[in-house]
């Protein structure tokens, strides 16, 4: 025991050829894996260069001439038997000049193979080609010791962050904090172990310590360089073990060896500063990368400050003609007025307000907006804690979704003077309009639902039950990276470019800010009490509905199109129609789906007028173009 807790003496030299040694046995065990797998390149193979060869169509075209030559059968074992005997060359003790070479070959290959080769790759193929390609760095400039401490100190750092960032994710997931992580995988037919399933279902308790374990393991792995390095070598030890034992029971033998080549370099860099070298005479590590790392960092951390206060000030400056209102919760709700221009609007007609969904601002709305209010006057809002709107409650905790029904009655109050009004509602956005229009009988002549929550959903849909958990974590995620100012490094969400070009900047602005998340989140809470507690009794809207499905959440989840059709069937003077080709998003954000629910909105309003709230009964629903899911599942 004390041996694992005594500092780390690993030299200069000890450290590099260790790492080195250690990735070439992955790269040889992976090219040999190649080399007996032929058939996996054959037609009909995961890994046939016809089939792979479409995922790279957009590369420019001399790339994609170069992927052709080196996937062609004679030139791809040709590489591989030139990286088996690089990796060889490594394990045996070869000269100087022969080393450069051979990393040079190993780490060079495994970058022009890897697009050719893609499927069946890993992280270790990854942590390989890093450490590879980094030593081949270190050993071109081996007489400069401060380069070859840079290099240790840089496969040190990302070995500690590839555990870190791997423990603190894990530790968001609630299958690993309660445990049910180890038997879930070891049950899965490509990673499990039916012994060790076993095992741990007759041991439960064991098998949560164990995953506490892990999470202890690589959450704390960092403090492998604090206390002079005492910690590191039963840090290290630990995280070897970890990956033996994932090695017997998951299959996978090439993490072992790849993971492993990192420690000696964390051993390395976690050590005493000064210590006998190799060769018997002493030698200084040099340690400026880690400490411009840290300036770095610190820089960058900053500099995510700075652009997480422009962002809310953009957000919260809106788009400059948004009014402002407070309601009877103390919420200063923002909201926008538009309608027909001139005398169309003899102001009798009806105010359609607009209900956002979850994490969603009125910018959602904007091809819908613009088009019905070149007939109706239109009055679009964010809800208390999104875009401009604040909200005056203390926090998540006793918030119910009446508050938000209160704040929309409040705002119908101020806004509609003596017109009749029809809420249109998305998503959670359709089910407040219920609510409202159950609290206000007679104030609401109609209601709109686009692929509307329903209270019951959590309850009969299976994969809104299975979506949740998902959400929740995600939602708790974003709002916590995002205080942190990580919103610059979202990856751009694709729905935006099909928003008209104006809106375009603020909702990106509006999507990257805490504030969207944090509100979002404290309404799925909300969601999810009241939904889970649902006892069967709808809203009473009492009043004619519009309810329009998603095709794609047709096709994905029929229960949830069978409780709209039940929401359709339940309210006087309705209709029900299914938006093809439009998913839970598109059915706003794309213009041609946004149109087509525009005419059905205009018709629907149109007839209330009439008496006739029924839209007509051609086939308006004609199906739009096939679009991509950018959210995956819908959400309240």
């Amino acid at each position: 025991m004390r041996t694992l807790v005594s500092q780390p003496s690993v030299s200069r030299a000890t450290a590099l050829s260790l790492g080195e040694r250690l990735s070439a046995a992955t790269h040889l065990a992976s090219s040999l894996e190649y080399l007996t797998t032929e058939r996996d390149r054959e037609q009909g193979g995961f890994n046939n260069w016809e089939v792979v060869r479409e995922s790279h169509l957009t590369r420019p075209p001399l790339v994609l001439k170069a992927l052709d030559i080196v996937a062609r059968p004679r030139v791809t074992r040709a590489l591989h038997m030139a990286r088996v005997g690089a990796a060889a060359a490594l394990l045996a003790p070869s000269p100087r000049g022969v080393r450069v070479a051979a990393n040079a070959v190993l780490s060079g290959t495994s970058l022009l193979m890897y697009p050719v080769n893609h499927y069946g790759t890993d992280g270790s193929d990854q942590v390989s080609f890093l450490v590879q390609s980094v030593t081949t760095v270190a050993r071109a400039g081996e007489r400069n010791r401060r380069l070859v401490d840079a290099c240790l100190w840089f496969i040190a750092l990302q070995s500690t962050l590839s555990y870190a960032v791997s423990g603190w994710v894990k530790l968001s997931s609630p299958t690993w904090r309660s445990g049910r992580a180890l038997p879930g995988v070891m049950r899965t037919l490509t990673y499990g172990d039916r012994p060790t399933w076993e095992l741990a279902r007759r041991h439960p308790r064991a098998a949560h310590a164990l995953c506490a374990g892990v999470l202890a393991l690589e959450c704390a792995f960092p403090l492998a360089f604090v206390a002079k390095g005492r910690p590191a070598l039963l840090m290290v030890g630990s995280a070897a073990a970890f990956h033996l034992a994932n090695a017997r029971l998951m299959g996978l033998g090439r993490f072992l060896s790849s993971f492993v080549s990192m420690h000696p370099a964390v051993l390395y860099a976690a050590g005493p500063r000064e210590r006998v070298g190799a060769e018997g005479g002493m030698e200084r590590r040099d340690d400026a990368l880690p400490a411009l790392s840290l300036v770095l960092l610190a820089a960058t951390l900053g500099a995510l400050q700075v652009d997480k206060g422009r962002r809310r000030r953009k957000v919260s400056r809106g788009r400059g003609d948004e009014r402002e209102f407070t309601a009877s919760s103390g919420n200063t709700l923002s909201y926008r007025r538009t309608g027909p221009e001139g005398t169309a609007d003899d102001g009798n007609q009806p105010l359609v307000v607009l209900e956002s969904g979850l994490v969603a601002t009125a910018e959602h709305w904007e091809w819908i907006a613009r088009g019905i209010s070149e007939q109706f006057p239109v009055v679009i809002y964010n809800r208390a804690g999104y875009g401009p709107s604040t909200y005056a409650g203390d926090g998540a905790e006793g918030y119910l979704l009446d508050a938000a029904v209160d704040d929309l009655v409040d705002l119908i109050a101020h806004t509609a003077g003596d017109r009749p009004v029809v809420v249109a509602g998305h998503s959670l956005g359709g089910y407040l309009a219920l609510k409202a229009a159950d609290r206000i009988p007679g104030r609401i002549v109609g209601a709109v639902l686009l692929d509307s929550s329903h209270p019951a959903e959590l309850q009969r849909s299976s994969r809104q039950a299975q979506g949740q958990k998902a959400l929740s974590d995600s939602l708790a995620l974003l709002t916590a990276s995002l205080k942190l100012g990580l919103g610059a490094l979202l990856t751009h969400p694709t729905w935006v470019d099909r928003l008209p070009e104006e809106v375009r900047e603020l909702s990106e602005a509006q999507y990257r800010d805490p504030g969207l998340w944090a509100a979002g989140r404290r309404e799925w809470r909300a969601v999810q009490a009241e939904f889970d507690a649902f006892d069967g009794k709808i809203p009473d809207a009492d009043v004619p509905l519009l309810v329009m499905t998603a095709g794609h959440t047709a096709s994905q989840d029929p229960i949830q199109q069978e409780l709209h059709t039940e929401l359709a069937e339940g309210a006087p003077g309705s209709a029900h129609h299914v938006i093809e080709g439009a998913d839970h998003d598109s059915i706003l954000t794309d213009r041609d789906a946004a149109g087509h629910v525009v005419m059905l909105v205009t018709n629907f309003v149109a007839g209330l007028g009439s008496g006739n709230p029924k839209p007509p009964n051609e086939p308006l629903n004609k199906p739009l173009d096939e679009k991509e899911d950018t959210r995956g599942d819908r959400t309240a």
